[in-house]
């Protein structure tokens, strides 16, 4: 879980460095993509259930995006 937890660190700080500078040049709802940030770091790594976890944060991910 400790891996988990900074790489999700360092996804929320590329998040918040790339608006603080300005090089993002779509709106983005940061709350939104930090959510997605901690569930891709939430996938587990074996393989046998990789094709099932895609489809289910892909799902997850437009129903964000959707809300």
């Amino acid at each position: 879980m400790a891996i988990q937890d900074e790489m999700y660190k360092m996804i929320e700080q590329e998040i918040n460095l790339v608006v603080e500078e300005g090089r993002e040049k779509v709106i983005v709802d940061y709350d939104k993509a930090k959510l997605v940030a901690k569930m891709l770091t939430d996938l587990s790594v074996d393989k046998g259930e990789a094709d099932s976890l895609v489809n289910q944060y892909m799902a997850n991910i437009k129903n964000i995006c959707n809300s």
